[in-house]
């Protein structure tokens, strides 16, 4: 994930295509698989970083 700040909106749209990414490489490659981790992680900091734009009033960060 790159340094700069994000819109909430366009950070919702990343989680969602985060997700289906997700989502598909673990039923097609294993929930173990290398890339499908790799996706999850990645994941797991854009919503990390949305919430915290949520907590701070929606305020970039």
């Amino acid at each position: 994930m790159d340094s700069t700040k994000h819109c909430p909106y366009i950070l919702r749209d990343k989680i969602e295509i985060l997700r289906e990414e997700m989502i598909h490489s673990g039923l097609s490659k294993g929930l173990n698989n290398e890339q499908t981790i790799k996706i999850s992680q990645k994941l797991d900091s854009y919503i990390a970083l949305y919430t915290a734009i949520e907590n701070n009033n929606g305020r970039w960060i």
